[in-house]
C-alpha cells in the first residue's frame, strides 16, 4: 500500500522579544566646520547591519547615524550642519529560536538628544528600543490519499492553510533630478534635507511587485548671494516601478512593509554650469511575506476490511491569516513656541515619527495606543538665530477591527504617518494635521492532528469469525455513519444502500441494519 502525501509550506510564530538599549557618545566638530554656538536640530535614523541567529540568542548590530543643525556666531555665513554615528551590538535571548529561523527587527528612537561640551565638542545621546519577532517556515507532511486503495476506507478532511511562498528582503532605487525654483538663487552648499515616503502603494502582480508613490523632498541651503544666504525649498517627487518577485500571483496576499535606508541629496551643475539642479537617490528596503489561502484535503482516518490498519497520528501547527485590516487616524494638534525661542516667521519644514507605546487584542480588534513625535523647522525673527525648531508630540488612539480575534493571536502592526501639513496660527504657533495608517495582519492558530504513516496488520481469523454477519443498531448522539462502518467491517456505502438512506446525516435512535463484509 503507497500513501501518498501533500506538502504543507507554513510560517510558525516562535517568540517575540523586547529590548532597550542606551547610545552615547561624544564627538569633535570636523577641522573644515566652524565653532559651534547654539545646536538648532537634530535628526537620527537607526540602521540594522546584520542580524545573526544562534540556539536561543540573537545578535542585534547596527548604526545609529545622526545629522546636527546649528549656528556658529563666529561665521559670516551662520547656519552649519555636521554628522556621524554610533555603532552598536546586542545580544538578546529568545529562548525559542534556532540557527536558521527568521528574525524581524524593527525599532523606536524614544529619544535623541545632542548637547554641547564646548564649542568644538557635542555629545551625542539616544535610548533604543528593539522588537524582534522571530518564525520559522516549517514544510509539513501529511497523508492525502492511499494509491491502489482495493479494499481500504479512507475518510478525508479538509484544511484552511496560509501557505507562504516568498519570504526575503529586495531594494528598490528611485533616482531623480530636480531644480531650484526659478525665484531661488544658486546653491553654494547644501545644509539640511530630507526625504519622506507618502501615499505609498503596493501591488502584487504575476511574478512582480508593483509599487507607486511620491517623496515629499525638503532642501535647505546656503546660497552665493551675501545679503540672503539662507535659503530653503519643498517639492514633491513622484516615482513607480516594478520589482521581479518570482512565485508571486495578483491574488496572493502580501504583507510587504517599506522603509528609507538610505537618502543622498546634492547639488548638481545644470547646462549653464550652475548649481541649479537637485541629484536625488532614495533607497527603499522592502520586507515581504507572501501568502496563498488554500483548501488542503489530507486524510483523517483509515482502515481496512481484510486486514488491520494503525494510522499514525501527529499534532501540528498552522498559523493562518484571520484578516489583514487597516485603520485611518486623522489628527491634528497646535503646539506653541517656548518662552525662550524666537517668534515664528515663516515654517520651512514639518517631520515626525510613530512610537507605539501599547498594543491589546479585545473584543472588537486590536487597540493601538502611542505618540506621534514631530520636529517643525522655520525661519526665526531672530537675525543671530535666523532658522529655530520646535518639537511636540501627539498621542493618539486607534481601534483597528478584526473579528473573531481571540487572545491566542498573534499578529504584527505596520505604522505609516502620511499627510503631514502645519499651518501658522501666529507667529507663537503651528497647527498641525496629518493622517496615520494603522495596517494589520493577524494570525490564528490551529491545531490538526496528520496521519504520517499507516501500520498493516493481519487479522486474527478468530476474532473475525467472532463478528456477527448481521447487527441491529439503534443510533446514539454523536454517532457516525463513517465510525458504525469500521467498528463493524462494512462500509459507509453498504451501510446506505440496505438501509436506503439518502444522506449521512443520522439521528438518534434511528434504527438501522448493518451487514458485515466478508
Amino acid at each position: 500500500m503507497e500513501i501518498l502525501k501533500k506538502r504543507i509550506r507554513t510560517n510558525q510564530f516562535k517568540g517575540r522579544a523586547f529590548t532597550q538599549l542606551t547610545l552615547d557618545d561624544d564627538f569633535n566638530v570636523p577641522d573644515v566646520r566652524p565653532d559651534i554656538d547654539k545646536i538648532i536640530e537634530e535628526n537620527g535614523d537607526l540602521k540594522i547591519t546584520e542580524v545573526r541567529v544562534m540556539d536561543g540568542k540573537v545578535s542585534v548590530c547596527g548604526k545609529l547615524e545622526f545629522a546636527v543643525l546649528y549656528i556658529s556666531g563666529y561665521d559670516p555665513r551662520p547656519i552649519h550642519h555636521m554628522d556621524g554615528s554610533i555603532d552598536f551590538e546586542e545580544l538578546v535571548n529568545m529562548d525559542a529560536v534556532t540557527e536558521g529561523d527568521e528574525i524581524r527587527v524593527s525599532w523606536d528612537m524614544e529619544d535623541l538628544r545632542t548637547s554641547l561640551i564646548n564649542s568644538r565638542k557635542l555629545s551625542v545621546r539616544s535610548i533604543i528600543s528593539l522588537t524582534l519577532n522571530a518564525s520559522c517556515i516549517v514544510e509539513i507532511e501529511a497523508a492525502s490519499q492511499v494509491k491502489e486503495p482495493e479494499g481500504v476506507c479512507a475518510n478525508s478532511q479538509s484544511i484552511d492553510t496560509s501557505q507562504i511562498h516568498i519570504q526575503k528582503k529586495d531594494t528598490f532605487r528611485i533616482k531623480n533630478e530636480i531644480c531650484v525654483p526659478a525665484n531661488k538663487p544658486n546653491i553654494l552648499e547644501i545644509l539640511w534635507n530630507d526625504a519622506m515616503l507618502d501615499h505609498l502603494d503596493i501591488k502584487l502582480l504575476d511574478d512582480q511587485l508593483s509599487l507607486r508613490g511620491e517623496l515629499g523632498i525638503f532642501v535647505m541651503y546656503s546660497s552665493e548671494e551675501e545679503k540672503n544666504p539662507l535659503q530653503f525649498f519643498n517639492t514633491t517627487v513622484g516615482f513607480s516601478g516594478n520589482l521581479d518577485c518570482h512565485g508571486a500571483k495578483e491574488e496572493m496576499i502580501g504583507h510587504i512593509t517599506a522603509k528609507i535606508i538610505h537618502t543622498e541629496i546634492e547639488a548638481r551643475r545644470d547646462a549653464d554650469m550652475e548649481n541649479r539642479n537637485v541629484g536625488i537617490e532614495v533607497v527603499l528596503e522592502l520586507d515581504m511575506a507572501v501568502y496563498e489561502d488554500e483548501k488542503v484535503e489530507i486524510l483523517k482516518d483509515v482502515y481496512a476490511l481484510d486486514r488491520k490498519l494503525t494510522p499514525v497520528y501527529r499534532s501540528v501547527v498552522f498559523d493562518n491569516i484571520l484578516m489583514k485590516n487597516q485603520s485611518d487616524l486623522k489628527l491634528h494638534q497646535r503646539i506653541k513656541i517656548k518662552n525662550d525661542q524666537a517668534r515664528i516667521l515663516q515654517i520651512c519644514q514639518a517631520g515626525g515619527h510613530i512610537k507605539i507605546d501599547r498594543t491589546q487584542i479585545n473584543e472588537m480588534g486590536i487597540l493601538v495606543e502611542g505618540v506621534v513625535y514631530v520636529q517643525i523647522l522655520y525661519v526665526a525673527e531672530d537675525d543671530k538665530v535666523p532658522v529655530n525648531a520646535l518639537k511636540g508630540m501627539v498621542p493618539f488612539s486607534c481601534q483597528i477591527e478584526i473579528p473573531d480575534i481571540d487572545r491566542s493571536c498573534t499578529y504584527e502592526i505596520a505604522p505609516v504617518l502620511e499627510q503631514l501639513g502645519s499651518n501658522m496660527v501666529d507667529s507663537e504657533e503651528i497647527e498641525i494635521k496629518m493622517m496615520l495608517v494603522l495596517s494589520a495582519i493577524v494570525f490564528k492558530r490551529m491545531k490538526v492532528n496528520i496521519i504520517e504513516d499507516i501500520k498493516e496488520e493481519a487479522i486474527d481469523p478468530a476474532q473475525q469469525e467472532n463478528m456477527p454477519g448481521i447487527i441491529g443498531y439503534i443510533v446514539r448522539p454523536q454517532d457516525e455513519l463513517w465510525t458504525l462502518a469500521k467498528n463493524f467491517n462494512t462500509t459507509v456505502e453498504e451501510i446506505m444502500s440496505t438501509n436506503e438512506l439518502e444522506q449521512e446525516q443520522l439521528t438518534p435512535k434511528q434504527k438501522l441494519v448493518i451487514l458485515r463484509r466478508n
